[in-house]
């Protein structure tokens, strides 16, 4: 009972607080963000990645993504982006097509622009729950689909990369009777990263992302990791007051790709809960990169 009091306290606090589903490992994915970047990896890349959010607790949120992305024909990138969200009472699921059309700029440097058409299947049913009110309004099940698109852009260079996206336009409330504060809201992201040799074997990769919805602080990812040729990269992420993440990649072949993210809170309300996140995903990539991309010693986004 004590549990359930807990989310349930909590629960309008991360309904108006975070609306996009978040992967600490988001250039692992980045078409779930981008619609540009589909396209830029080569032929035929899938991508898998579970994250546990305060692992520790019975019924706690719970994210899983999955996304697919391949040149098709000479310039054109197509792929789907799946990112399915789980938090108590609530369930929601956004489903798109991403396309992308590629530009090149030189022999260095390539511009993707990108689009992407889909929606968010959203349920929630806290009819279970205690209420201190007879006949409370905001105990309705709820079950919607809301239809959105969204725009992106994705610049890479042989020695780093720039995205600004916008993966909804359209803001939609959740349901037209209650008068909540959750709807999906317009999310822009812009982010930026490098790959910077130190000598033969080790490469810097910083990077850094922003997050701004209408109506919500901003928050921003700021990380750097370092690269052992191209089979290990480890680092730290620091996220905007929140949360300290460990990171690590581990490219087994040119195939298979694992990566994990490790995320405690800093010293804020939640930290003294000892809430933790654990972050796993799996990439395999079936075809060949384009003869076209900049040459590099690593892909840019890792």
């Amino acid at each position: 009972m004590k549990k359930h009091l807990f989310l349930f306290l909590l629960f309008p606090l991360w309904s108006f607080a975070q609306q996009d589903a978040y992967l600490s490992n988001y250039q692992f994915q980045m078409s779930l963000l981008n619609p540009a970047y589909v396209g830029s990896e080569g032929q035929h890349s899938f991508a898998l990645t579970t994250r546990n959010q305060w692992a520790q607790m019975e019924d706690s949120p719970k994210t899983i993504a999955f996304t697919y992305g391949s040149e098709k024909g000479k310039n054109v990138g197509l792929g789907i982006s799946v990112i399915s969200d789980q938090i108590f009472i609530e369930k929601q699921t956004q489903i798109n097509v991403d396309f992308s059309y590629k530009l090149t700029l030189s022999d260095e440097a390539l511009l993707y622009l990108g689009l992407k058409a889909g929606g968010n299947s959203y349920r929630s049913n806290p009819v279970d729950l205690n209420s201190y009110m007879a006949n409370d309004p905001a105990k309705k099940a709820l079950s919607r689909f809301n239809p959105n698109f969204g725009i992106g852009a994705f610049y890479k260079h042989k020695s780093f990369w720039l995205s600004a996206s916008i993966p909804r336009l359209i803001e939609s409330r959740r349901d037209d009777d209650v008068n909540l504060m959750a709807r999906d809201r317009i999310h822009i992201y812009l982010a930026a990263g490098g790959n910077f040799p130190i000598n033969e074997k080790l490469s810097l990769l910083p990077s850094v992302i922003y997050r701004k919805g209408k109506g919500i602080n901003a928050v921003s990812d700021l990380s750097l990791k370092v690269a052992y040729l191209s089979q290990f990269e480890g680092g730290f992420a620091y996220r905007t007051n929140t949360i300290w993440s460990i990171q690590a990649s581990f490219h087994l072949n040119n195939t298979f790709s694992l990566c994990y993210a490790y995320d405690t809170y800093l010293d804020n309300p939640l930290s003294g809960l000892n809430l933790k996140a654990h972050e796993i995903g799996l990439r395999i990539k079936l075809g060949n990169n384009s003869p076209e991309e900049p040459a590099e010693t690593e892909n840019p986004e890792e």
